[in-house]
């Protein structure tokens, strides 16, 4: 078993981290998104290091991820779904780096 704070825990709907447990990772599959706010403070309490969670329950409990977006622990992170459009994951990168340069990064798409 790996120590406190070191396990990774990933949160979403059942057809998108079903393939995590095998990997060993503690998956939190959850019917409706909104029953994530359930499983907020066993996610966040000391146990996980890190915490992957699907674009469709990051809509619903975006207020509790940016609450703790200060805390070292757990990284908290914003992964795509099965059928995602995505974006959730890019955007939350993009402020990220605005923030720490102060200003957009563009990325220049390479030719050919």
């Amino acid at each position: 078993m790996l120590p406190r704070a070191s396990r990774v825990a990933v949160v979403g709907e059942s057809t998108s981290v079903a393939g995590f447990r095998p990997l060993g990772f503690s998956v939190f599959a959850v019917e409706a998104p909104t029953l994530a706010r359930e499983a907020w403070s066993e996610l966040v309490g000391g146990e996980y290091g890190v915490v992957l969670v699907t674009e469709g329950v990051y809509r619903h409990i975006e207020d509790l991820v940016v609450a703790r977006a200060d805390e070292m622990v757990p990284a908290i992170t914003v992964i795509p779904g099965a059928g995602s459009t995505g974006g959730v994951g890019q955007a939350r990168l993009d402020a990220a780096i605005e923030r720490a340069l102060g200003t957009k990064a563009f990325i220049r798409e390479e030719d050919g």
